[in-house]
């Protein structure tokens, strides 16, 4: 509504007739769109109407005041026009208005060279009031209008950042939650294709353990304290298994299955099995004297080849088949309490550095007469 106050000093004090009316017309005009735009909430109409007037009124009243000089470049007000055009209309559909800007410019600039002979009527005060008039509300209404924008800009980033930042802490969670079910070359994969994923490996070792009498303690044990002592012992397994590099493959009621050797391959497969059995019997030890209840372990150990892979696309897990594993199971399920018992296989690629009870030839389920071996400790070096 600066249009009337403008027009009063325009009609009262310079005595500018056609220039007051103008702008009692543009405040008039400007009042009528706003009030339509206030009861229908359609922004279209006024919008037009302003960028329109914006860019022609300022114009018209330079060519009656005077020029650039008699007027105080009052045409620089029209560089709202297309400010207000980008503001309503993007950055493409602004660019004609601009243009127009630099056109009526242009105009101006001839018109004041072939009609502007002086200043026109207005002191040297008043042209000078002119120009910081329009210099200073002009930029000042830039200076706003650029503000506004930019921290709006810089709370939107903020926004953004925030949300992209719990987006990574999700992304995380998500990706350690699916590292506790999936070793993380396999996660890697899974992740990057779609594919069935099956690796055949020809030479690994599996460990399978198992709680000695797990059936009667669960019979005189709460379900709450039973569930509480397989968790500890199974992570105490856990962080044996982290700590030797080895993969934990599943946990299967009471049973604890264990391989080396993949996902990524490795020489000494059958050694680091070997260290995590026999670190499994001493921790165990350790926690009976610790917390009081007295629990053996079986475990059992083979080496060979066994093919791995991916199943289901629902509570998929990382499993392994093959017959080498069935006998690493046999090894466990006939193996004797708070011992491990490995397959020939296995002993071949340990007896240059671990100490073994051969045992009398065994009846395996399914497999035959077998000669198995008691892994009792490592050699000490000469």
């Amino acid at each position: 509504m600066l249009g009337v106050p403008w027009a009063g000093w325009y009609y009262f004090q310079l005595g500018l007739i056609r220039p007051a009316v103008i702008l009692f017309g543009y405040a008039a005009v400007s009042a009528i769109a706003l009030i339509q735009f206030l009861i229908t909430r359609r922004a279209a109409l006024f919008q037009t109407v302003e960028v329109v007037l914006l860019l022609l009124v300022p114009f018209l009243i330079q060519g009656m005041a005077g020029g650039f000089a008699g007027s105080g470049a009052v045409i620089i007000w029209s560089i709202l026009s297309p400010l207000c055009a980008l503001m309503f209309y993007g950055a493409r559909w602004s660019l004609p208005w601009f243009a127009a800007y630099l056109l009526l410019v242009f105009v101006s600039g001839i018109r004041d060279l072939l009609f502007v002979a002086d200043s026109g009527p207005q002191s040297i005060t008043t042209t000078v009031l002119f120009f910081v008039e329009n210099l200073l509300i002009v930029s000042c209404i830039l200076y706003m209008t650029m503000r506004y924008f930019i921290r709006e800009r810089e709370r939107a980033k903020a926004a953004l950042d925030e949300e992209h930042s719990l987006l990574l802490k999700e992304q995380e969670k998500s990706e350690r939650l699916l590292l506790n079910i999936l070793p993380k070359p396999i996660a890697d994969r899974l992740k990057a294709e779609a594919a069935t994923i099956a690796d055949g490996f020809s030479e690994v070792t599996i460990l399978f353990a198992d709680i000695v009498d797990f059936t009667g303690l669960s019979s005189h044990t709460s379900p709450e304290k039973l569930v509480e002592l397989l968790n500890k012992v199974f992570s105490m397994f856990d962080q044996l298994a982290e700590k030797h590099g080895v993969e934990k493959i599943k946990t299967i009621g009471d049973a604890y299955m264990a391989c080396a050797g993949l996902p990524v391959p490795c020489a000494g497969h059958a050694e680091v099995i070997a260290e995590m059995a026999l670190d499994m019997c001493k921790a165990l030890d350790e926690f009976n004297q610790e917390r009081g209840p007295s629990l053996q372990i079986r475990v059992g150990m083979n080496s060979g080849p066994v093919v791995a892979g991916v199943i289901g696309t629902k509570k998929f897990i990382y499993d392994l088949w093959g017959d080498t594993v069935n006998t690493a199971s046999r090894m466990e399920s006939h193996g004797l309490a708070g011992r491990i018992q490995v397959t020939a296989e296995s002993y071949a690629l340990l007896r240059d550095n671990y100490t073994f009870e051969e045992r009398a030839p065994l009846e395996v389920k399914g497999k035959g007469v077998m000669r198995t071996y008691l892994l009792t400790g490592r050699k000490v070096a000469a």
